[in-house]
């Protein structure tokens, strides 16, 4: 019979802490129905939590820098056909979701997160053409909420073959970069989602070796000579590829009109609300989605280029698909109209290589398909909503009951708490082309943030993703970002009925051509201006399909 033995480590650094949430995470789970929200990934219990497959490639992804191929394989192992594949030296567990940093004595959380604190962010693209809801683009996924901790449990084994001091390095650049918040998990991170922190304390740091009896008893007692501090790890250099390119954006900005995205479903006594977010266990806040903001920003991208390519007789160019055989999409097919829409506004929304370049592609069936270098975050309002008010707001808790035939109303105390807050309940009525009248069932109520300040928009491009089409594509996000300055882009809903209108007070820029923080007009008056300026000229003289 043939021995078998376990792979040889002579040494393990080992990391024990706490990742808090900065912005909500979605890891995706099993679902069972269509209709529904895409779900949150569940343990064998029921309670949320992220994969330890998920936090590993994570790791191996940032790891791995500008250099996607850089496999790595003296860390993350390969897959071979035969005898030459090996696995990885990095181990990582499962991180449950919980609430606080207390563990029992097996060193398991105690406090894993209540399934019903689950948030809700909803997704719709807009049809360019019609500018209501595109067929086929209306979804929704459960999110874990800001504000709370994933258990986080790395080992790095080293081998005989493997040198101990860059394993610690490495171990230590993770954890730095998880303290920078330089690595995201899970989807939607280009929409904002998946920011993660690392808590300096509590988080153990051990250093073991098993390649000698005295490191092997130090292990079995626990002696406190193992423990060592996260920058004691960077002795030597961590043999990392390259890391990728960040141009940062910041905007500062504030309301004119009533800024805000639709909640979903709609309250029992107000039936359109401003969306929500946690703040802690008690408190709420109004957010902007990071999808949101950028599904506006690419929208008016879309309209500056298309702007800029009219021909000098002014026909624009053409807006229809062609696939491989140049056959072009059409707006509608016979036999199914909404898919034949769909199609061809994804079609309509891949076909800009500069929006492509920044916002990612739709379609499967692009050659260079990726996502998009331009990550929006979520843009949170700067007051704290208690839980017991919203709740009254939503129809949570019980209110009187209006008369049949009348609409319901907040209490008077309500409004009042909601005007101090800087939100108001509006009634609209729809009224009636041939009697003058209101029109039956035509009157509906919102709650509008009319004087709410909000936290500045913060965007990021991954530079390195744009490679070639770097220089059209930071032309367009300077035209983008110039419309905005000046008002021309809405921010959220009911746009068309006077939402949504901003006065931005700055605009910053640091990363890339500006290594040091500018602002946007010294951006566009500086030496830089004139490269991408002519990348922009000669991109916009090639012809798209």
């Amino acid at each position: 019979m043939t021995r078998r033995t376990g792979r040889h480590v002579t040494s393990r650094v080992r990391a024990r802490g706490w990742l808090r949430t900065e912005s909500p995470v979605h890891v995706g789970g099993l679902g069972t129905d269509p209709s529904e929200p895409l779900p949150i990934a569940l343990d064998g219990l029921g309670r949320p939590y992220v994969p330890g497959t998920t936090l590993a490639g994570v790791l191996r992804s940032w790891s791995r820098g500008a250099a996607p191929d850089a496999l790595l394989p003296d860390l993350w192992g390969t897959a071979g056909e035969d005898s030459e594949g090996g696995a990885s030296r990095v181990i990582v567990a499962d991180a449950l979701v919980t609430s606080d940093t207390r563990l029992d004595d097996h060193g398991l959380p105690l406090s894993p997160l209540n399934r019903a604190f689950l948030e809700f962010r909803p997704s719709v693209g807009i049809d360019r053409v019609t500018g209501t809801a595109a067929p086929e683009f209306l979804y929704g996924r459960q999110v874990v909420p800001a504000g709370y901790l994933l258990r986080l449990e790395i080992d790095i084994e080293s081998a005989a073959d493997s040198d101990p001091a860059v394993d610690e390095a490495r171990m230590g650049a993770f954890l730095a970069a998880l303290s920078a918040g330089d690595i995201r998990i899970g989807a939607a991170t280009g929409r904002g989602l998946g920011s993660v922190r690392l808590l300096d304390d509590p988080l153990e740091v051990a250093v073991e070796r098993f390649d000698s009896p005295q490191g092997l008893l130090a292990v079995l007692r626990g002696d406190a000579a193992r423990v060592r501090s996260k920058t004691s790890l960077s002795a030597v250099e961590p043999e990392l590829p390259t890391r990728r390119e960040f141009l940062h954006v910041q905007v500062v900005w504030r309301p004119l009109a009533p800024v805000m995205v639709r909640a979903t479903p709609s309250g029992l006594s107000v039936d359109t609300l401003p969306l929500t977010t946690r703040v802690d266990q008690r408190h709420l806040t109004l957010v902007l989605p990071g999808g949101s903001l950028k599904g506006a920003l690419r929208a008016h991208a879309e309209f500056v280029e298309r702007t800029a390519r009219f021909t000098p007789d002014g026909a624009p160019e053409t807006t229809a698909s062609h696939g491989e055989s140049g056959a072009a999409t059409p707006r509608a097919a016979s036999e199914d109209p909404a898919a034949g829409h769909s199609a061809a506004f994804r079609a309509q929304l891949d076909q800009l290589p500069a929006v492509r370049g920044l916002f990612g592609a739709a379609r499967d069936d692009v050659k260079d398909r990726r996502a998009g270098a331009l990550r929006a975050e979520e843009c949170t309002a700067l007051i704290t909503i208690p839980e017991t008010l919203w709740q009254t707001v939503t129809g949570a808790d019980p209110l009187p009951m209006a008369s049949p035939g009348e609409h319901a109303e907040l209490p008077a105390a309500v409004r009042d708490r909601l005007d101090d807050l800087g939100m108001a309940q509006a009634d609209h009525v729809a009224l009636d082309r041939w009697t003058g009248g209101a029109a039956d069932g035509r009157l509906f109520s919102v709650v509008e943030p009319h004087s709410v300040e909000w936290e500045p928009i913060r965007l990021s491009i991954d530079l390195t993703r744009l490679a070639d089409g770097r220089e059209p594509a930071l032309a367009l996000l300077l035209l983008t970002l110039g419309d905005l300055a000046e008002g021309r882009v809405l921010l959220g809903a009911s746009v068309n009925r006077g939402f949504g209108d901003i006065e931005v007070s700055e605009i910053t820029l640091v990363g890339g051509p500006w290594p040091k923080q500018v602002t946007l007009p010294e951006a566009l008056d500086g030496p830089e201006i004139s490269t991408i300026a002519q990348a922009w000229t000669d991109y916009l003289a090639q012809e798209v399909s």
